[in-house]
């Protein structure tokens, strides 16, 4: 069960604790949908805290034990994981409650980064036109296709965000007009509209489950269509 409202105020605590460590809040960047949820009106909830390290951390002196011990003071936690590419903490903060994911990649790409301020401190995330590049890319890219990609890919193109051309090419190793060309025969390939609520649905509000079953994939597609134009010359530039 998602309560939104305690959910919310336990990311909050764990995103202040995070950026009141010196360290941490130093070499950790903050991303992904809560971030857009958090400091751009991203019209869904977002149930997880997501992370990247900043280009010129250093992994290793990073202090994990201090990040677990900020996680595990505000949930139960489940799952602990030390991997390859990521740190990982899956936790509850009330039984039968929807779980909290919190979870740093490893990996390096060329990120830029913005800041934003926060119950009096100063939270360094990712930029949109990063975020952007970042969340096309996991539309194909994870093991299975998460329908809140969508509906985030949807809204981006929407407020007319630009696309670090860069992280696309490192992650995919092709310009952003040909990996759109590839997003979009990948969604109707997998996507149907009876489908598309999957995972989706619970952080939405009634009426937006409503207009997502029925609109969201044309939608989405109209405004793959309309990028592709730009990113191949057929309309006006954006930056980025």
């Amino acid at each position: 069960m998602l309560d939104t409202q305690i959910h919310e105020t336990v990311m909050k605590r764990i995103l202040r604790e995070i950026y009141q460590h010196q360290q941490l809040q130093s070499q950790l960047v903050f991303k992904g949908g809560t971030c857009l949820y958090f400091f751009y009106d991203l019209p869904r909830f977002s149930t997880d805290l997501d992370f990247s390290f900043h280009q010129q951390a250093d992994v290793e002196q990073v202090p994990r034990v201090d990040l677990a011990k900020i996680v595990s003071q505000n949930l139960e936690i489940k799952r602990d994981e030390d991997k390859r590419f990521t740190w990982l903490w899956i936790g509850s903060f009330d039984k039968g409650k929807q779980k909290v994911k919190v979870e740093v990649n490893k990996r390096r790409f060329s990120d830029t980064y913005t800041e934003h301020e926060f119950y009096g401190l100063t939270v360094r995330s990712l930029d949109l036109e990063s975020m952007f590049a970042h969340k096309l890319c996991a539309v194909t890219d994870r093991k299975k296709l998460v329908n809140r990609d969508l509906y985030d890919t949807w809204w981006l193109l929407t407020k007319n965000v630009a696309i670090n051309n860069q992280i696309v090419q490192e992650r995919t190793g092709q310009s952003v007009a040909d990996y759109l060309l590839v997003v979009k025969s990948y969604i109707r390939k997998n996507v149907s509209h009876s489908h598309v609520l999957q995972g989706l649905g619970e952080v939405l509000a009634e009426p937006q489950k409503d207009w997502a079953r029925d609109h969201l994939l044309d939608e989405l597609f109209f405004e793959l269509e309309l990028r592709i134009e730009v990113e191949r010359g057929g309309g006006r530039n954006y930056p980025g």
